[in-house]
């Protein structure tokens, strides 16, 4: 994955937002996944529209963090994500 890519959830993800945190279930493989408040965001924002470095300059000006780490921090949860099979890339 890079920064240019458009990461999407993958349909069989069930997601809901719990406050500042998020739930991602994949019922067929049984697994469930607790995201943090960052995670959550990365997560609202991943849907298909935007870039992994658009969610990072979103998650640097909200959390106040430097672009350089957004960016790094958000290529790694989308990686994360696309290899559990949670995240697959926009067409």
């Amino acid at each position: 994955m890079q920064l240019s890519d458009i990461p999407l959830h993958t349909p069989d993800v069930v997601g809901r937002l719990l406050g500042e945190e998020a739930v991602l279930v994949q019922p067929q493989q049984g697994v469930v996944r607790v995201l943090n408040a960052v995670g959550a965001r990365l997560w609202e924002l991943a849907d298909g529209g935007r870039t992994v470095s658009e969610l990072a300059d979103i998650i640097a000006a909200e959390y106040g963090v430097d672009k350089e780490r957004a960016s790094a921090d958000a290529l790694a949860f989308c990686e994360d994500l696309a290899r559990r099979g949670m995240l697959r890339l926009a067409v």
